[in-house]
């Protein structure tokens, strides 16, 4: 009985210090595209591969609906997300998709991504990817996996 409450013990003391996990805020902004139009399988299949990878890689996500807009914003696009309400609401990182579609296409002619680290208030990626890299149809949602697997790196410990 002594036994298994000192390897208890034990072992909670050192899982404790592993347990960290860094909360990551994903945001989808469709652009050039009707309020009205039905849902784009392009901009679903980012933001499930956000929520997947970032989850698998052990972060705590969450994500705001779609926003649509008719065209694309002028300046910076951080200007779309409430960032001191994502920073008080425990958010540390917020990635935002800007997918830009052709008026009247159901393609998109470019993803821009753009990372933040809430806790240091600082931009550290802004990276502008043509949708011609992604195949179409079946392969298109794991090359979009793929991609977003590499940005992992960007979400290190913040505290």
């Amino acid at each position: 009985m002594k036994r298994r409450v000192l390897i208890s013990i034990f072992l909670a003391f050192f899982v404790s210090f592993g347990a960290w996990a860094s909360m990551v805020s994903f945001y989808v902004i469709e652009t050039g595209v009707a309020e009205e139009t039905e849902m784009l399988q392009h901009s679903v299949n980012w933001e499930n591969a956000f929520l997947d990878i970032f989850f698998d890689a052990g972060h705590i996500v969450c994500n705001a609906p779609i926003l649509r807009l008719d065209k694309k914003p002028s300046g910076d696009i951080s200007n779309m997300v409430d960032m001191k309400d994502a920073r008080d609401s425990g958010v540390d990182f917020v990635l935002i998709a800007q997918i830009d579609y052709e008026t009247n296409t159901r393609a998109p002619k470019e993803v821009i991504c753009v990372i933040y680290n809430l806790v240091t208030k600082e931009k550290l990626l802004e990276k502008k990817i043509s949708p011609d890299k992604f195949k179409k149809a079946k392969g298109e949602y794991e090359d979009i996996k793929t991609f977003v697997r590499g940005l992992i790196p960007y979400f290190g410990e913040t505290r």
